[in-house]
């Protein structure tokens, strides 16, 4: 086997994320759409939260977004460090945005 043939070779071996994205067809539009909105959502929770703490129906209220969902995504923003559980006012937690170290 000559060394040219062994290149044109490596060159067709596709990885494995390329055969599958292959088979799929790719990202659904409903996927994307889903992500897109998402993101919207975390973008309009964090700004709501940019000045100050707030509860949850405070950012329900600023934001015109369901209390359920708020709770659902700041959850989510808390699991993964992007906000910090207050002190509790009115019967609800506060949340703001964790400050980042300097």
């Amino acid at each position: 086997m000559s060394q040219s043939s062994v290149a044109v070779k490596s060159e067709e071996v596709k990885k494995p994320i390329q055969i599958l994205r292959q088979r799929r067809g790719g990202v659904s539009k409903q996927l994307t759409a889903l992500v897109r909105e998402q993101t919207k959502l975390r973008k309009q929770l964090t700004k709501a939260l940019e000045d100050s703490p707030k509860t949850v129906p405070e950012v329900s209220r600023i934001t015109d977004i369901p209390t359920h969902k708020v709770f659902w995504y700041l959850m989510g923003m808390k699991k993964y460090g992007t906000v910090v559980e207050g002190e509790e006012r009115e019967g609800y937690f506060e949340y703001a945005l964790k400050k980042e170290k300097e």
